[in-house]
């Protein structure tokens, strides 16, 4: 008979239950409330609402549905229908987000560490290959500089609140919580990206902490019928900036020019002028734009992904598949001889699938597997040399030769299809653009990276509640395989026919040969494995919030053949809140370095930090009812840095043979950064929020050379000091303080009107306290070259326009020690020491050191019904860049400023003068000084987005649920300070692969 009723339950229980769907909206908003939880009231049964706000959930009649989500209050509502409109009432804070914090989350109104998150929203708005393109100017405190723009090969530059070591600068990368590059990433599987800046926040990472860390957390699915998400994107990019060179014509008379002026005869005749201004024997006189032809105007780019979501209550997913094939700006031929295709090209498919699995109510495990395939394309350009088969020295080479070359020089081909030259070039096949990216070869290069992470998070509530275990163990490998296939080639050079002046011949110049194709392969790998195990407690007592962490890490990474690179280390956190009002935290990381010797390896990192919510206090919400919510907070730590600029083992003494090659030291330890922050969180009227942080960091410990602790040639050591193997010793101080202030305001008018602006700018400034800096000499203007400066202050002469005739060199200090005896048309250098010489005691600060003090942003949105409009713009101010190389000066060729070059024709007739006198043989003018040293700052137009969302009806008939079409640009406008646009403001080497503008437009589909 028991059994019977048993059963009969059953059956009943079984009947009651039913799926119950749901969608959760924000009470004003009206829109979708992301990743809220849904719990049976009484059990363990959860899920969490979709992208769309909706859920589905087994509930019996009678029961009560609870629904929390972090700044949102608490709902319950009993299963009383087959669907539910559940409206979610914010909380005073209104702070819903979760902040990503080191090996962990935290609300974000309870965190008091200087964190700046972005969602993946603003990145998808910028048509880029690289993903760290997208950042600059959107967070404060992180500056952002793209250094080329090579297909597959971008060089990027991050720091974090600015410069504070003369050793590696570049802050720590975690992907999902694991030290990997994010680059390479598509934005569409980034859900968001952080920055961490002060100690509370990176102290946890020890050794590795001091230079901030930038932390990627990918996308993860959700309960609900599965979603799929298709983009296809079209790109044209286009250089920001490239020089102008003369034209054949105006090299001629410049030439010219410079030898009158030196008391020579003229180079070119007036027949060859007229052939070179009228373009009539071009196969004789050339007329030719080697940065034009070369280098195209517009080259493609496109992108496609495509991702789905989904899952249930206990699993969900997320998989995404992109592709990006990428072209290069240089112009290329294929050589039909070999039929190979040397064009500067990248294609790259990236995917990954993130897995969450509730294996049961206690024990949840998650699985991230991710990589990507890349096979890059590029000329060989200078055969048989190893040290070219790289980009950065590859690109140089060829650039170099681009603006070197005069545009009357050569032309490309014989009509029999042999390479062109010309004598003044000696021969050299490595300096002929044509034959340098056409029949030189080609290398390819192919990487594969795979990464894999397997977490597993265990409730220990049966030893007291709120107590878990977390563990996490992650494998990386990266392969790269190099093919290089390469020759030499004849050169030829056009001569006038000896018996008829009206035709050409052709004569063979130099000693290399047509050779065949040579082939080389070259490989290297990489792989990476992260462990870490935590202990994790998080309870409330009343009005007591208590959360406690305590973990393990053991990280190693194996490049090729090399010894492993190894950190261990140990990490304790502790937060306290009372009431959601008074804020406490400490953290510590205790981790060990193999860069230093033993009893030196460990380190203890420590930082304390405390928060006031000052809008939970009775008297103020009396007071200010306007103020939604505020919270002040200050930290203060100690964190370290044992990136040594790629030197390892500085401890150990080498020898070569019998000579030491490096003398070490044993008492070699990290750096330490001793960093103060205060900070201020305010939301105003529930629509404007602002923030504001002030810091200071102290940097000692600093790994510098001993060479002004150690006179050269005492004991021997001149020898030593010039070869630079003197021990290093931690002795350099350098100090670096700043503040933030990002504010944002966003709006809802009706239904259908929406807008949001952000602004954010940073400043800071950093000071050499020590690094073993030898005074020099009494005389000098100034006796230091770094202590008491900027890092990286530029120094040179001060100069008082030109000389404009004998007299006024007679009359003037004398500065022939310093370079070539000057002539009319040269600088004038000022005598800064009073001696009555022109010498290098002379020279004083210039301007600003090349990295910026001011970074900003600012960003703007508007939707009103289906239409969207976007607008960033990103700048830098006080900032220097000293203006030098091939793209500025007439070392071998010339370019459109030197037209405004000073002579005596110029001069007398009162024209425009804005570059000193023509002499691509001296140094006389080409000395570092205020002449060349441009204001670096600039401003611009980071990106620009239209796009419309067709209404659901129409999306609708082709069975989509959201269908975008958009357009949006990068890099589109810059206004900047530079005499003249020859290269892109944040490039800072003359002959680096030019940074692109891009146009594009792009399709989203949403089934």
């Amino acid at each position: 008979m028991i059994i019977v009723m048993l059963l009969a339950s059953v059956v009943v229980a079984a009947q009651d239950t039913k799926l119950v769907a749901g969608r959760i909206i924000d009470s004003v908003s009206r829109s979708p409330v992301i990743g809220a939880s849904v719990t049976v009231s009484g059990t363990t049964h959860t899920t969490r609402s979709n992208e769309s706000g909706a859920f589905v959930i087994s509930a019996s009649v009678g029961q009560v549905l609870e629904i929390t989500h972090i700044g949102y209050k608490t709902q319950t509502r009993p299963v009383d229908a087959d669907s539910l409109l559940i409206e979610m009432v914010t909380t005073s804070e209104d702070l819903s987000d979760i902040v990503v914090v080191g090996y962990g989350q935290q609300r974000k109104a309870s965190v008091v560490a200087a964190i700046s998150s972005i969602n993946a929203t603003a990145l998808k708005q910028t048509p880029a290959a690289n993903l760290g393109i997208a950042l600059a100017g959107r967070l404060p405190g992180l500056s952002v500089l793209q250094r080329s723009g090579v297909p597959g090969g971008e060089q990027m530059e991050f720091y974090i609140r600015g410069r504070s070591t003369v050793n590696g600068q570049q802050p720590l990368i975690l992907v999902d919580g694991v030290e990997r590059d994010f680059t390479a990433l598509d934005p569409r599987e980034v859900e968001t990206i952080s920055i961490l800046k002060d100690a509370s926040a990176t102290a946890v990472y020890g050794v590795r902490g001091a230079n901030g860390v930038i932390m990627v957390t990918t996308r993860r699915g959700h309960s609900g019928k599965p979603k799929i998400d298709v983009t296809f994107e079209q790109t044209w990019q286009a250089p920001t900036r490239l020089p102008k060179m003369t034209s054949a014509y105006d090299y001629a008379v410049l030439r010219n020019q410079v030898e009158l002026q030196d008391g020579r005869q003229p180079i070119y005749s007036d027949e060859e002028l007229e052939h070179y201004r009228t373009g009539d024997f071009k196969e004789l006189y050339p007329v030719r734009d080697f940065v034009g032809e070369f280098m195209r105007d517009l080259f493609p780019m496109r992108r496609m992904n495509v991702n789905v979501s989904g899952g249930n209550e206990k699993m969900r997913y997320f998989t995404t598949v992109g592709y990006l094939f990428q072209e290069g700006v240089f112009r290329i031929e294929k050589f039909p001889e070999y039929d190979y295709d040397p064009t500067s090209k990248a294609n790259r498919v990236n995917f990954r699938s993130n897995f969450d699995i509730d294996i049961n109510k206690s024990l949840k495990m998650f699985l991230n597997i991710s990589g990507y395939m890349q096979k890059k394309n590029d000329p060989v350009v200078v055969p048989n040399n190893g040290a070219y088969l790289n980009d950065i020295n590859a690109y140089s080479t060829v650039i170099g030769s681009l603006l070197q070359t005069p545009n009357n020089y050569h032309n490309d081909v014989t009509p029999d299809g042999e390479v062109l030259s010309t004598y003044l070039k000696g021969g050299n096949i490595n300096n002929v653009p044509y034959g340098m990216l056409n029949r030189s070869g080609f290398r390819n290069t192919l990487t594969n990276q795979v990464t894999a992470t397997l977490g597993a998070t265990q409730s220990l509530g049966f030893i007291t509640k709120g107590l878990s275990a977390r563990v996490i163990a992650s494998y990386d490998n990266t392969a790269v395989n190099q093919q290089v296939r390469q020759r030499t080639f004849q050169l030829y050079e056009a001569k006038r026919h000896p018996t008829n002046p009206d035709s050409v011949i052709y004569e063979r110049t130099g000693t290399n040969p047509n050779s065949t194709l040579s082939d080389a392969q070259a490989q290297s790998q990489w792989n990476l494995l992260n462990i870490d195990a935590s202990i994790n407690y998080a309870r409330s007592f009343g009005d007591h919030d208590i959360t406690a962490m305590a973990l393990f890490n053991r990280y190693q990474r194996v490049i090729n053949i090399q010894l492993p690179f190894n950190y261990i280390g140990y990490v304790g956190r502790i937060t306290y809140g009372f009431k959601d009002k008074y804020l406490a935290e400490a953290n510590f990381g205790y981790n060990g370095s193999e860069q230093f010797a033993p009893g030196h390896k460990m380190g203890f990192f420590p930082s304390l930090s405390v928060g006031w919510v000052a809008s939970q206090e009775n008297f103020l919400k009396d007071a200010a009812p306007w103020l939604t919510f505020a919270k002040i907070r200050a930290s203060y730590g100690q964190v370290g840095n044992d990136n040594m600029n790629g030197a390892r083992f500085a401890f150990l003494t080498l020898w070569n043979g019998s000579l030491e090659s490096q003398i070490g030291n044993e008492q070699l330890v990290w750096e330490k950064a001793n960093k103060l922050n205060l900070g201020l969180e305010t939301r105003l009227f529930r629509d404007f929020s602002l923030e504001a942080d002030v810091f200071y960091e102290r940097r000692n410990n600093i790994l510098i050379p001993a060479d002004g602790l150690v006179p050269t040639g005492m004991f021997g050591t001149g020898g030593v000091f010039v070869s630079g193997i003197l021990p290093k010793i931690n002795a350099g101080e350098i100090e670096n303080r700043g503040f933030e202030v990002s504010a944002a305001y966003k709006k809802l008018i009706g239904n259908d009107f929406r807008f949001d602006v952000r602004l954010n700018g940073a400043y800071n400034k950093n000071k050499v306290l020590y690094l073993s800096e030898v005074m020099l000499p009494e005389e000098y203007a100034y006796r230091t070259r770094s202590t008491g400066l900027p890092l990286g202050q530029y120094f040179g002469y001060k100069t008082a326009g030109f000389f404009n005739s004998e007299q006024d060199i007679l009359d003037w200090y004398d500065q022939s020690g310093i370079g070539a005896t000057p002539k009319p048309g040269d600088l004038k250098y000022m005598d800064m020491n009073g001696d009555g010489v022109i010498t290098d005691a002379d020279m004083v600060p210039l301007g600003s050191p090349e990295f910026p003090a001011w970074t900003f942003g600012a960003a703007t949105s508007i939707q009103f019904k289906g239409f969207d409009f976007s607008m960033m713009w990103q700048g830098v101010a006080e900032r220097s860049y000293l203006i030098t190389g091939q793209r500025f000066f007439e070392t071998y060729n010339f370019n459109e400023w030197h037209k405004e070059a000073w002579s005596q024709q110029r001069y007398e007739a009162g024209l425009p003068i804005t570059y000193p006198r023509l002499d691509p043989g001296s140094s006389a003018s080409k000395l570092p000084s205020d002449f060349w040293n441009a204001d670096g700052s600039y401003i611009r137009l980071r990106n620009l987005e239209v796009g419309y969302t067709l209404n659901k009806k129409l999306s609708g008939k082709i069975g989509s649920s959201a269908v975008r079409i958009y357009a949006n640009g990068l890099n589109l406008l810059t206004f900047d300070r530079y005499p003249v646009k020859y290269q892109d403001p944040e490039q800072n080497g003359g002959l680096l692969y030019p940074v692109f503008k891009a146009y594009n437009i792009g399709l989203n589909v949403t089934f």
